[in-house]
């Protein structure tokens, strides 16, 4: 193991077993350290790997074209199939531009990686239309991965700094409001107000931002009125199904009272034809016969009824549903 001077020299005063022992100590911290870092870091993620195919100095690697491909079959939810066949034609065109150093390098160092491919989406065709489409897309999406959660819990720290006791009704849109100024503040004057550059675009904004506060006010002010028409046109439809409902329900249970009653009829009828039968009494047998065939009559047509009543509920709960 290398070590500085001055601990070399510290060393001077230990023993040999202090020493073999400080120096075991410290393959040790090492060695955890190395595991560690194989446990945590990515190292075997095919995508960060493929990534690097981004850096200028890569593109006419041999490997930049299978990775570029790799990269763009990565995002199925942004890249459609006929996208990475254009983004397959588009690399080799990007392969062969001429693109200035002044694009990617400065003074002993690199610009960064989105001010590069700014410059690159920029290239145009002989017709002026944009030359690299499909590429720019995917190199969008990629450029857009959060590095980590960093970003995310500043917000939040942010939006906690906002939000104190006396200013918690704050609505999203006011809580974006002051997130976009606090940027514009942070972007435009390094975080200092006093050097935000007065411009006239910003003084116009200034001066009609009243205007569009009343504007957006009277839409919100419309879009709740409407809402509000829907909800009751719901209720009314509503209430109209729970009527119709019930009066269909009340109609089937009156239907089923009387197919009771008729049955009864028609039970009472054949327990009168059984003892005219055995009596040998003709007119009631015939009386018997008639209460029979108007109650077989009236239960063929409260059965019809009641299917009838069946289908109707049946719709009306589909109608429902829908």
């Amino acid at each position: 193991l290398e070590i500085g001077e001055a601990t070399r020299r510290g060393l001077n005063n230990l023993s040999d077993e202090e020493n073999k022992s400080f120096f075991s100590d410290i393959r040790n911290i090492y060695s955890s350290i190395t595991k560690e870092l194989i446990r945590t870091l990515p190292l075997n993620n095919d995508l960060l790997r493929h990534l690097q195919c981004l850096h200028p100095i890569m593109r006419h690697s041999k490997t930049s074209h299978i990775s570029i491909m790799n990269i763009a079959r990565s995002f199925p939810q942004m890249i459609i199939p006929d996208d990475i066949d254009r983004i397959n034609a588009e690399w080799y065109i990007y392969q062969n531009e001429k693109i200035p150093n002044e694009w990617y390098e400065k003074t002993n160092e690199y610009h960064s990686i989105d001010y590069y491919w700014k410059n690159i989406f920029t290239i145009k065709t002989n017709t002026g239309t944009d030359k690299f489409i499909a590429l720019s897309k995917l190199i969008k999406c990629v450029l857009s991965l959060s590095h980590g959660n960093a970003d995310v819990e500043r917000g939040f720290s942010e939006n906690a700094f906002l939000l104190t006791d006396d200013r918690s009704l704050l609505s999203d849109a006011s809580i974006n409001g002051l997130r976009a100024t606090r940027d514009g503040v942070k972007f435009f004057g390094n975080g200092k107000p006093h050097e935000v550059p007065i411009t006239k675009a910003l003084i116009d904004s200034i001066r009609n931002a009243h205007s569009r506060y009343c504007i957006d006010l009277e839409k919100r002010q419309q879009e709740l009125l409407i809402k509000e028409n829907l909800k009751k046109e719901q209720q009314i439809k509503n209430n109209c199904f729970i009527k119709k409902q019930n009066n269909l329900y009340d109609e089937q249970k009156s239907l089923h009272k009387n197919l009771t009653n008729i049955q009864k009829m028609i039970d009472e009828g054949t327990e009168r034809l059984t003892k005219a039968i055995s009596l040998k009494d003709f007119k009631e047998i015939e009386t018997s016969l008639l209460l029979i065939e108007g109650g077989n009559k009236k239960l063929a047509m409260t059965n019809t009824h009641i299917v009838y009543n069946t289908n109707q509920l049946n719709q009306l709960r589909k109608k429902q549903k829908k």
